[in-house]
C-alpha cells in the first residue's frame, strides 16, 4: 500500500537545529544568556493582572455570535487605538483576525494567485518565506539599502523585482530587524509606483509604538491619501505585549472601487474561518486600555539595553551597530574573520551567548549578528559583555 502523498508547499527542512538545541539544554541548566528572547510575557515586565483576569471573565463569552470582520466592540477599541495616534478610521474597514501571521495569509488569498509574486524587504522577517511558500506564492526580495547612517528603501532593486506576476509589496513601520521606519516623503511615491502597476501594498506595523526618539519625517499614517490598495496590519501581540492573547486586525484604505471588492472578498474568506475567539474579542478594549503602560516599560528596558550595549560598544572599536530607530532589536557588525553562522555558534558553545547570525534575516553583510533588547537588564548587560569579550579575544 503506497505511503500518503504530501504538499510540496509543506516539504520543509527538519533537521534540529544545533544552535537552538543547544541553547535549549543551556537554558535548562540556567546557563543561557538569550540575546534572542522577543517574547515579552517572560521578561519580567508588570502587566495588570487584575484588569487582565476581570476583562476575560466575561458572561458574553458563554454566547456565540459570529461576525466575519470581529465583534463590533472589539473593532472600535482598535478605532480607538487608532484615534489615539490621530487617525480616523471608518470600523467598517477593520476586520479582525488571530494573528497577523493569519492576516498575511488572507491577504496573499486575496490577493495572489498560485505562483504569483509578493515582494518582501531584505534584511526582512524570515516568516515571510513560509507564509508566501504555505499560499504558492513566489516571493521576491527588494533590498533595504544602509547609507551608513540610516536604511533606505532601494527604489533600483524593488523596480527590478517587479515583474507582471507581481501582486502585492509588503513593507513594515518599522522593519523587522532593522527598526528603520518608513519616511512620509517617500510614501506617495511609493503609493504612485504601486498603483501604476496594480499592485497592493501591506503595511505591518506591529513595532510602530516602539520608536527611540520623535522624528518628524517618520511616516505616522499609512492610510491618508491611499492611491493604491492599501492594508494596515497590527495586533495585541506588540501593541499590548500579549502575544498569547491571539488577536490581530487588518485596516484597509485605497481607491473606492478596489476597495469595495476587496472589502466583499475579505470578509468572505474571514467568514470561512471565523477564527477569533470571543473571549479575546469581548476583552479587547480592556487589553488596548492596558497598553499605554506596558509600551513605557517596553520602551524603557530596550531604550536602557540600547545605551548600555552603545557604552560596551565604544570600549570594543571593533564591533559596531546598525542605526536603529525603533522597534526591540540592535543589529551588530561583528569582525569578518568569521562568518555570523561561525560567530553565533562559538558564542553559544563558549559563552552561553544565544543570538540570531544575521543571515537568518537576509542580511548580504557577512558578520552580522541581531540582538533583542527585552532581556532583563542584568542580563543583557552580562551577555554583551561576554560578546565583546570573546570578540576581542579573537582578535
Amino acid at each position: 500500500m503506497p505511503d500518503p502523498r504530501f504538499a510540496r508547499r509543506t516539504a520543509w527542512e527538519f533537521d534540529p537545529d544545533p544552535l537552538g538545541s543547544l541553547a535549549e539544554r543551556l537554558r535548562v541548566r540556567g546557563e543561557l544568556y538569550d540575546l534572542t528572547e522577543s517574547n515579552p510575557t517572560r521578561c519580567g515586565f508588570h502587566y495588570e493582572d487584575a484588569r487582565i483576569r476581570t476583562a476575560l471573565a466575561d458572561a458574553r463569552n458563554l454566547l456565540y455570535a459570529p461576525d466575519p470582520r470581529g465583534q463590533a466592540s472589539a473593532r472600535a477599541a482598535v478605532q480607538a487605538y487608532y484615534q489615539a495616534r490621530r487617525i480616523d478610521l471608518d470600523p467598517g474597514r477593520i476586520w479582525l483576525t488571530a494573528s497577523t501571521s493569519e492576516a498575511y495569509s488572507h491577504l496573499f488569498r486575496l490577493l495572489a494567485d498560485a505562483g504569483e509574486r509578493v515582494h518582501a524587504p531584505q534584511p526582512g522577517y524570515p516568516l515571510f518565506e513560509l507564509l508566501a511558500g504555505q499560499n504558492d506564492l513566489e516571493l521576491a526580495a527588494y533590498k533595504l539599502h544602509y547609507d551608513g547612517g540610516a536604511w533606505e528603501l532601494d527604489w533600483e532593486s524593488l523596480e527590478s523585482a517587479w515583474t507582471p506576476q507581481s501582486r502585492l509589496v509588503l513593507l513594515l513601520n518599522p522593519n523587522n530587524p532593522t527598526g528603520a521606519y518608513l519616511r512620509a516623503g517617500e510614501w506617495p511615491r511609493l503609493q504612485a509606483w504601486a498603483a501604476e502597476r496594480g499592485l497592493a501594498l501591506v503595511v505591518d506595523e506591529v513595532f510602530f509604538d516602539y520608536a527611540f526618539a520623535p522624528d518628524p519625517n517618520r511616516l505616522c499614517d499609512c492610510l491618508q491619501d491611499a492611491t493604491a490598495l492599501t492594508f494596515v496590519l497590527s495586533g495585541l501581540s506588540k501593541v499590548a505585549a500579549l502575544p498569547q492573547m491571539k488577536l490581530g486586525w487588518i485596516v484597509l484604505a485605497g481607491p473606492a472601487g478596489a476597495a469595495a471588492a476587496a472589502i466583499q472578498r475579505l470578509e468572505m474568506i474571514l467568514d470561512i474561518y471565523l477564527s477569533v475567539a470571543a473571549p479575546v474579542q469581548n476583552a479587547a478594549t480592556e487589553l488596548l486600555a492596558t497598553a499605554p503602560a506596558i509600551q513605557a516599560q517596553i520602551r524603557a528596558r530596550t531604550l536602557a539595553n540600547l545605551r548600555e550595549l552603545d557604552a560596551g560598544l565604544s570600549a570594543s572599536p571593533e564591533v559596531t551597530r546598525f542605526a536603529v530607530e525603533g522597534g526591540w532589536y540592535a543589529t551588530l557588525r561583528l569582525p569578518r574573520h568569521h562568518d555570523d553562522e561561525t560567530w553565533a555558534r562559538r558564542l553559544l558553545e563558549q559563552d552561553s551567548v544565544y543570538l540570531h547570525p544575521g543571515h537568518f534575516y537576509g542580511f548580504s553583510q557577512e558578520g552580522c549578528a541581531v540582538v533583542s533588547l527585552l532581556p532583563r537588564e542584568p542580563d543583557f548587560r552580562e551577555g554583551i559583555r561576554r560578546l565583546l569579550e570573546r570578540v576581542r579575544q579573537a582578535s
